[in-house]
């Protein structure tokens, strides 16, 4: 079942960074499938699909903030600390996954949070860097 879908609403008009976008979101719809699929609901298969979550977030943030360096983005300071909020809460939500290792369940707050964080950061914050980024060859 598909969770989040990306769109053309999401692009930021960088190829790459929209491919980024589409594997977030395909790991948030596999973290979600863990969720809803008895068959999944075990603590090590879960705990890998968040492991995998956080490293690619951590991939996307860098790859983002590299240009944001290169290009002096304007927006650059509080792009980040938007990102770090949102690595932050999924650190969070993994640590507490871990400490409470009889509880197999994934809550739906962790996961509409996940859902509208990308959402509105994408279609928002995102966005906003998209003339910055196009201006200087990315596309």
């Amino acid at each position: 079942m598909v969770f989040i879908e990306w769109d053309m609403s999401f692009s930021v008009g960088v190829k790459f960074i929209d491919d980024q976008h589409k594997k977030l979101f395909a790991l948030i719809n596999a973290l979600y499938d863990a969720k809803e699929s008895a068959a999944n609901k075990d603590f090590i298969f879960i705990d890998g699909v968040i492991q995998d979550l956080l490293a690619y977030v951590d991939f996307h943030f860098k790859t983002e903030e590299k240009y944001f360096k290169e290009f002096h983005y304007e927006k650059e300071k509080k792009h980040i600390k938007q990102h770090k909020f949102y690595e932050d809460k999924i650190k969070a939500f993994h640590e507490k996954y871990l400490r409470e290792r009889n509880e197999k369940e994934i809550s739906g707050e962790i996961m509409d949070f996940l859902k509208n964080w990308i959402s509105n950061h994408i279609k928002i914050s995102d966005k906003e860097y998209q003339k910055c980024f196009n201006e200087r060859g990315l596309i």
